[in-house]
């Protein structure tokens, strides 16, 4: 259902990274880094040029752009309106945009422009409930690949299954607020799947699991 003058717009769901699938999509399609046909770009201070450049050109040439977090650039969101009206005509057929934000707390807060929703295709996915259907959803991020190929696979399974236990836990746990917790953190898909790749790093760099580095990486930072 999406054209060139169509966003997609994913409304975030706590624990719920919607790139992952967009990331999948793009690869069957022949739309990635590697290529150079696929701009990932995760808007913050000094972002907003990388991304206007990186719609000039997709626009141009038929990639795709990611544009996540737009929340977090409330000045910026007027030019971001004008370049999506200025290339809803006359761009490559190929050009595809892709917007992540969280929704706002209040309808006093919110500041997404009317012309960006009004033109987007709106997406949620809720988060699963319950520990069983988080553990599945945490487990479903990795393939058969990725869990043999570590030469250390015991150990590699063993802690990746511990890491998506404790991402099930927190997924769950986040329903009661701060009760329990000294600080609210969402840790969402893309601290688990960057948790279980410095675990591979961590494995194949020292000749015994370094428990202790390992526990402050996850459990800490």
């Amino acid at each position: 259902e999406s054209r060139p003058g169509t966003p997609m717009f994913f409304v975030l769901s706590p624990g719920v990274d919607p790139l992952k699938d967009v990331e999948s999509l793009g690869q069957k399609l022949g739309f990635t880094i590697d290529n150079k046909k696929f701009h990932n770009i995760s808007l913050g201070q000094g972002q907003e040029i990388v991304a206007e450049n990186a719609l000039d050109a997709a626009a141009k040439e038929g990639h795709w752009v990611v544009l996540q977090n737009i929340h977090l650039v409330a000045r910026w969101l007027a030019t971001l309106e004008k370049k999506l009206e200025s290339s809803s005509e006359g761009s490559h057929e190929s050009y595809r945009v892709y917007i992540s934000a969280e929704p706002a707390p209040t309808r006093e807060s919110h500041i997404i422009p009317q012309g960006i929703l009004e033109s987007s295709i709106k997406v949620t996915n809720e988060p699963p409930t319950g520990m069983r259907a988080n553990l599945h959803k945490a487990l479903d991020c990795f393939d058969q690949d990725t869990l043999e190929r570590c030469a250390r696979e015991n150990e590699f399974k063993g802690i990746l299954n511990a890491l998506c236990y404790f991402h099930a836990v927190v997924s769950e746990r986040r329903k009661f607020g701060p009760q329990g917790w000294n600080r609210e953190y969402p840790f969402n898909v893309g601290d688990l799947t960057i948790s279980v790749d410095v675990l591979y790093n961590y494995l194949e760099a020292n000749p015994k699991v370094p428990w202790e580095d390992l526990r402050y990486l996850f459990g800490e930072i």
